[in-house]
């Protein structure tokens, strides 16, 4: 009981911090049930394609993908990235907004040696926001490609451009370990990726096929 009132409490914090909301009773209930994730939350507009490294002349694909423009930024550069730095952007996308949790659609996006990488704004496992995560270097399970992001709080770490688990990379994290039984049904949970690209004057995201 102790560990999943701290829990509740640290994400309260942590989504004050990064999004600037007060989550609601419902989704810190859901949090502590270790029930629920961003991915499902936005499985309307969750990719099915793990292509997700993009930059901004990457081509728009049409037909089968779903590109969508992100409200208020005109280029790339509007983000005003800093290279292995998370940054939340907010897209104001209908599918990635949750009012409880994501207001604004927020994603959390990349810049890593000459690409641009986009993913959700919360951790798959823990659901705390990423804004804090560290980027680590390519390693053999990664084929020694893909950048890796590592959540502070609870040291899932994830591909960068597919969104898969890979192996813990940040030692037990904020919380020392007390909570994996918390997160035992997520514990495995890739963490959605989309891609991003600038067509007509205009940044856009793709949520993938719908």
């Amino acid at each position: 009981m102790m560990n999943t009132k701290f829990l509740a409490v640290a994400l309260i914090v942590a989504s004050i911090e990064a999004f600037g909301v007060l989550p609601t009773k419902r989704s810190t209930m859901v949090m502590k049930r270790g029930r629920g994730s961003f991915k499902q939350e936005f499985d309307a507009g969750a990719p099915k394609s793990k292509g997700v490294g993009s930059s901004s002349s990457s081509p728009m694909s049409s037909g089968t993908t779903n590109w969508l423009p992100v409200s208020g930024i005109k280029s790339m550069k509007d983000m005003d990235l800093q290279e292995a730095q998370v940054q939340l952007v907010d897209t104001n996308v209908k599918a990635l907004v949750d009012g409880a949790t994501n207001p604004t659609g927020a994603v959390s996006v990349v810049q890593y040696k000459g690409s641009t990488y986009c993913t959700s704004a919360s951790c798959s496992t823990c659901k705390i926001p990423m804004n804090k995560a560290k980027i680590l270097e390519p390693n053999d399970e990664t084929e020694n490609t893909d950048p890796r992001m590592v959540c502070d709080f609870c040291a899932a770490t994830y591909n960068l451009r597919t969104g898969k688990r890979l192996t813990s990379a940040g030692g037990a994290g904020l919380m020392g370990g007390l909570m994996k039984g918390i997160f035992s049904k997520t514990e495995d949970d890739p963490i959605p990726v989309y891609a991003l690209g600038e067509k007509n004057g205009k940044v856009v995201i793709n949520l993938g096929q719908q």
